[in-house]
């Protein structure tokens, strides 16, 4: 009798065990294109799930050299997290901060490693079609287009690898 109450336990356990990891695939997993990006220009990017789906906010301002060699020694004396959106079509925007600044919004599609939606260029303060296609863990393709026939892509490194 006891090999058959040992028997008993053991199998409970196993289905409890089984209940709780059926119980924990009902979490979501993070996506793939999830987590911290480093564009070309150096700046990091932080892409998370919000209410629109998936959002890409600047977390670390770095200044392209192009702009260094525009502005030259004023733009060593600023402070990068005093930065802002002062190319914004909108005029009550141009004051808010870069640092922190949303400026991608993507939407899943029917494939996990391939997202549609809009990016945000503060350099220009134009609004673009595009996507973003996870290219493998560490690396994501943006591309962005104006009237989907003129695009540019970049692709970007994980963060840490």
């Amino acid at each position: 009798m006891s090999g058959l109450n040992n028997w008993l336990r053991n199998a409970a356990g196993a289905v409890s065990a089984g209940m709780m990891l059926l119980a924990g695939a009902s979490y979501a997993a993070p996506a793939m294109v999830e987590g911290v990006w480093l564009t070309d220009a150096e700046t990091e990017l932080t892409i998370a799930r919000c209410s629109a789906g998936y959002c890409g906010y600047i977390t670390k301002i770095v200044v392209p050299d192009r702009l260094k060699k525009q502005y030259g020694a004023e733009l060593e004396t600023l402070d990068p997290a005093s930065y802002t959106d002062v190319n914004n079509k909108n005029p009550q925007l141009k004051h808010r901060p870069i640092q922190g600044l949303q400026i991608l919004t993507l939407r899943a599609t029917g494939n996990p490693y391939y997202y549609e939606g809009e990016i945000y260029n503060p350099e220009d303060g134009n609004v673009y079609a595009g996507s973003v296609e996870v290219m493998h863990a560490n690396a994501i393709r943006l591309k962005g287009c104006v009237l989907y026939v003129l695009c540019q892509d970049q692709e970007w490194e994980r963060v840490g690898n």
